[in-house]
């Protein structure tokens, strides 16, 4: 392959007074093929222009996850992309991950993200509900998540996140799903009830990003889903949450489209509808309230009865492992 000139703009962070983060950003020039990674050319940089540059790596072999930064817009692991793949017009964008606090340069301080994994008790318990048979099946559950190397991409991209950093999180609530789908585990219920508080797993706002970012196909997303579908399942319903779902349910199978004029009711409750008062005043002068009156489809006796067959032969969709196979 033939030998580019490529620029790589790092954001250069350095902790301030009071905790505050001094940030500005710096170009480098470095000369490479197109199938080198961009942890490579970051040594490069680090030992023969600037060896103040300060970022994270170990293995080089996308197993331990420490190598994750932003590159051109994106958290991904260095050690496993290409600088050819991610440069815009020979022009590489470096900066540490986002949602987390930065310490200097590319390296922020993982311990907030390790925190939320070590809140949903990241072991087997033992309890009543353990069994004592493992399946194939059952190990197909638990291999599936058991494949995150707590790289924290997830994390970096979560939008939840962005916005509450109370929320436990895609790549915690993904381990929470390996220990629930453990049939070894002995407090399965328990876990699920502790899931399904406030900022647990009915906060995933499902913009699939962790999906997109995971280096190792882990879907932190859909295991969330499984997550609530078995909450539900052991009746823990009453929170936002799971009234949304079932009320999406309920009118899907009942009209064949969403009420959406009682939907926030059904929702938050009475009391949690009223607080939403203004909004749907402001609603109201843009003439964007619906109607009350529901409206049912063409089909709709169709789709009951897809409802009624999936109730009486539920189809298993179930998180599956693919093989790992060496890539």
């Amino acid at each position: 392959m033939t030998v580019q000139t490529y620029t790589f703009r790092i954001q250069r962070n350095m902790p301030g007074q009071v905790g505050a983060v001094q940030s500005h950003w710096q170009d480098y020039q470095v000369e490479a093929e197109p199938n080198t990674t961009i942890l490579t050319l970051l040594e490069t940089i680090k030992g023969g222009q600037d060896g103040s540059l300060t970022f994270r790596q170990s293995c080089r072999s996308a197993i331990c996850g420490s190598c994750a930064i932003t590159i051109s817009g994106r958290t991904r692991l260095a050690c496993k992309t290409h600088v050819g793949a991610v440069a815009k017009d020979g022009l590489v964008e470096i900066a540490p991950q986002k949602n987390q606090p930065i310490l200097k340069d590319l390296a922020i301080d993982i311990r907030p993200f390790f925190a939320k994994v070590h809140a949903i008790k990241p072991y087997l318990q033992d309890g009543p509900e353990s069994a004592g048979k493992v399946t194939s099946t059952a190990y197909d559950q638990v291999n599936h998540v058991t494949q995150c190397i707590m790289c924290a991409c997830c994390y970096s991209e979560c939008t939840m996140t962005e916005v509450n950093p109370r929320y436990t999180g895609p790549a915690a609530l993904a381990k929470a799903f390996r220990f629930v789908s453990d049939p070894r585990e002995g407090r399965k219920t328990e876990r699920l009830q502790e899931l399904s508080k406030q900022d647990g797993m009915w906060s995933c706002a499902r913009c699939t990003l962790c999906v997109d970012v995971c280096p190792k196909e882990v879907a932190p997303m859909e295991a969330i889903i499984k997550l609530r579908t078995r909450g539900m399942g052991k009746g823990f319903t009453d929170a936002a949450g799971p009234r949304h779902a079932l009320a999406f349910h309920e009118d899907i199978n009942q009209t064949g489209q969403l009420n959406e004029f009682t939907l926030m009711m059904r929702t938050l409750g009475i009391f949690g509808a009223l607080k939403e008062t203004g909004m749907a005043l402001h609603l109201a002068k843009k003439g964007k309230i619906p109607s009350p009156f529901p409206h049912y489809v063409d089909g709709v006796e169709e789709l009951r009865r897809i409802y009624q067959s999936l109730e009486r032969t539920p189809v298993d969709v179930e998180t599956k492992a693919k093989e790992a196979v060496p890539e």
